[in-house]
């Protein structure tokens, strides 16, 4: 079932920030002191490290750095730090999407077979590309997170060869009866721009998405060759603890795992507000709650009986051992909050969630 309400009407053409949109003013000064204690308390028992940033229509009024870029080194996260996006980074993938969808190579309801032909399982093969956004395919997971699947991490490299380790695989229940949250069903939309577009993944959301948001300090890379002033993350194997690289994918892919910045992430928000990446009127729709918690490809959630319009927010959060994310905009408050750690979760999210929760006009 799809929803609508006259706040995603509104968002067909005021979707981007201005005082006759975002209706309340920008946070206090007493508000950010608050975000800014429960972040430093957090840190200080060493739940949390990180970069948090709040703007309002666009215009940053808070940005701060908290705690360690790495755990067994003295150097402090700086503004400048980039961290894992995690699952934050499915975003890109569903604007790589809506993108060839404007552009009419696609349509929400292509089926899978479709645009890869020879898709192995072909029950798999009529799922939609709406499904696939919402979750609601069936999809599953993939084996690149664990310990445990170091083997297919080695071997796993390319879109392809992701797609190739589950595309025999039938969807877990009838497309479109439930929804469930996993990994595989962005690397099959991954997979699908790569053959729509003639790009690799990579080379396709660098060009149409970092370059055009002015996102500089975003990229794709080994997690084991992060630059020296990327956020290192931590996991225990065997009661030690060791780099997060011991459990999670090589490298950023359809499903997330690029590294960032706060600033860059907000440049991505501000990009898609101004239409510079979507045309409105199919973003608007992508910020719609289509299914529970999702849009099209993004959580729209806080929307429904018994929630005030005031706490609608669309975005994208991101977990994983050592890695925290959260990157969400409200946009009848006009707040955007970036959250992103080197920290396991769930800190992360209640720093994102203080602010608008606590905080009245």
């Amino acid at each position: 079932m799809r929803l609508r309400h006259p706040l995603f009407l509104s968002l067909l053409s005021l979707f981007i920030w201005s005082p006759a949109f975002a209706t309340e003013p920008a946070p206090s000064r007493e508000a950010l002191a608050r975000l800014d204690g429960y972040a430093l308390a957090l840190t200080d028992t060493d739940q949390f490290s990180g970069v948090v940033l709040v703007a309002h229509q666009g215009t940053v009024v808070f940005e701060k750095a908290y705690g360690l870029r790495d755990e067994n080194t003295e150097d402090a996260n700086t503004l400048a730090t980039r961290f894992n996006l995690a699952s934050a980074g499915k975003m890109f993938t569903a604007v790589a999407v809506l993108q060839l969808v404007a552009e009419k190579k696609l349509s929400l309801d292509s089926s899978v077979g479709s645009v890869l032909r020879d898709y192995p399982n072909p029950e798999f093969a009529k799922v939609t590309v709406r499904q696939l956004l919402t979750h609601t395919a069936g999809a599953g997971d993939i084996d690149l997170f664990g310990v445990e699947h170091a083997g297919n991490r080695d071997r796993v490299i390319s879109t392809a060869d992701m797609l190739a380790l589950h595309g025999a695989r039938a969807p877990a229940f009838t497309p479109g009866s439930q929804q469930v949250y996993g990994n595989f069903g962005h690397v099959v939309l991954g997979r699908m721009v790569e053959v729509l577009s003639g790009m690799d993944y990579e080379r396709y959301v660098t060009e149409r998405i970092f370059k055009p948001s002015g996102m500089i300090n975003t990229a794709f890379v080994n997690c084991t060759e992060t630059g020296a002033g990327d956020a290192v993350g931590y996991v225990a194997v065997d009661g030690k603890r060791v780099r997060n690289c011991a459990s999670l994918p090589r490298r950023g892919f359809p499903a997330g795992g690029q590294v960032s910045t706060a600033d860059d992430m907000l440049r991505f928000v501000k990009a898609l507000q101004s239409g510079k990446l979507l045309p409105p009127d199919l973003f608007a729709q992508a910020i719609t709650p289509q299914r529970e918690f999702m849009g099209l490809g993004f959580f729209a959630t806080g929307y429904g009986p018994g929630y005030p319009e005031r706490d609608f927010r669309w975005g994208h959060g991101g977990s994983a051992d050592g890695i925290c994310t959260d990157i969400r905009s409200y946009p009848v408050t006009g707040e955007t909050l970036i959250v992103l750690s080197n920290r396991d979760p769930p800190a992360c999210f209640g720093v994102a969630n203080l602010l608008h929760k606590t905080w009245k006009p």
